[in-house]
């Protein structure tokens, strides 16, 4: 007498298929929002460094310029003087920044922030906008050149006026030298910009009315 044996084949229903799908679902919803965060901090850090490079960079211009800081425009593609356009701040720390690595549009990449959504570094050749209230002055300066007010007193006997000087302070630690143009890296409630200060730290950008900047 033959005893047959039924095997039973293994294979996935359609519910449980969609039972997968729906797991690997909600899986990519979970770590999709972290691998964003992971990459927005990655994107972050280059950025920071870079700014660092960038503020070394400036030391050494001016270690080789009589301890003065370059002179260059805020918005290269709209100059302040058209008649008299200053350079590029990409061109005049090119070469302290590092010729042996370079974009296809002869710019040192240290200058492209990875968030640049702006595009900012195809237009300006940099990512990074340029103080340059800074401009000609040297190089951990605490005041600038004088600058001359009056106030005008208006009383009982007529009107006086008194004249003065003031100067405007450079306090390295709170001094931007270069700045992210646009809010690349958002963390509100504070100001998505990072900054590289005189002194060579780099910090988010946050504005004080009393900084000389912008």
């Amino acid at each position: 007498m033959k005893i047959s044996t039924l095997r039973r084949t293994s294979a996935f229903t359609l519910i449980e298929l969609l039972v997968v799908i729906a797991i690997i679902g909600i899986l990519a919803g979970l770590l999709l929002p972290v691998m964003s965060r992971v990459k927005a901090r990655a994107r972050n850090a280059t950025c920071q460094s870079q700014l660092r490079q960038l503020g070394a960079a400036t030391r050494l211009y001016t270690d080789d310029n009589g301890n003065l800081l370059p002179s260059a425009e805020i918005l290269p593609s709209l100059p302040i003087d058209p008649a008299h356009p200053l350079p590029r701040i990409c061109d005049v720390l090119g070469p302290m920044a590092g010729k042996s690595n370079m974009d296809t549009n002869g710019v040192a990449s240290v200058f492209r922030c990875p968030g640049d959504n702006a595009k900012r570094f195809d237009t300006e050749g940099s990512s990074y906008e340029w103080n340059a209230n800074l401009n000609g002055h040297r190089m951990d300066e605490t005041t600038s050149q004088e600058g001359r007010f009056a106030v005008i007193i208006v009383g009982p006997q007529g009107v006086s006026q008194t004249n003065g000087t003031m100067h405007v302070r450079f306090d390295p630690p709170t001094t931007p030298l270069l700045l992210d143009y646009d809010e690349f890296h958002s963390r509100p409630p504070q100001s998505g910009r990072n900054v590289v200060f005189m002194d060579n730290h780099v910090a988010p950008f946050v504005f004080d009315a009393g900084m000389t900047f912008e």
